[in-house]
């Protein structure tokens, strides 16, 4: 193996980087949304009456608590909250195709490890972001659920955004019940 020593070498060798380089393309949909990109963001965000942020970020936090959520981090001055909570998420169904395929395949003679691709563990993770600026005079408020599930190897197996309306829509009828709540200091 020849080390590249001189100076000619070394800048012959950055200029073909460069050129292989220049000659890449961006893909033609590379800014384009996905076609449900409004959907989900009216699913996941919602305004309130009030101006005050410290207000709907204690609402959410309740709110994400009161669903079993940890709170993980929470910025009041920057209005968000992040929160998780560990669940399994082995599936009877699953573990037995995963196993009677194994030992199907053992006895013709192959080898197959489908019982290793199986769920484990998930951690579902939300995600709350609170602001005032974009309305003049309410706040609005945007969640996002999302999953990740470990198989038993403790690979990652999926990592998803949820999309149960049913979620959400628990989780804004907390915060609109906590902030009414504290208006009326109850």
């Amino acid at each position: 193996m020849t080390r590249l020593t001189s100076g000619p070498q070394i800048l012959a060798l950055a200029s073909v980087c460069l050129l292989l380089a220049g000659c890449q393309s961006m893909p033609n949909n590379l800014l384009v949304l996905p076609e449900n990109y409004l959907s989900a963001r009216e699913q996941q965000m919602r305004k309130y009456a009030t101006t005050d942020e410290k207000k709907v970020v204690l609402g959410a936090a309740g709110a994400l608590q009161d669903l079993g959520f940890t709170i993980d981090k929470s910025e009041m001055d920057l209005g968000m909250v992040v929160s998780s909570k560990n669940r399994t998420a082995v599936s009877a169904g699953q573990v037995t195709a995963a196993l009677t395929a194994d030992v199907a395949c053992v006895l013709f003679g192959c080898y197959s490890n489908l019982y290793g691709k199986t769920d484990k563990a998930q951690k579902i993770e939300a995600s709350v972001v609170i602001n005032s600026a974009l309305a003049k005079d309410s706040t609005v408020v945007r969640v996002k659920f999302q999953t990740v599930v470990w198989n038993v190897q403790g690979q990652v197996s999926r990592f998803e955004t949820i999309k149960d309306s049913k979620l959400y829509q628990d989780f804004f009828e907390r915060v609109s019940k906590a902030i009414f709540l504290e208006e009326q200091k109850i």
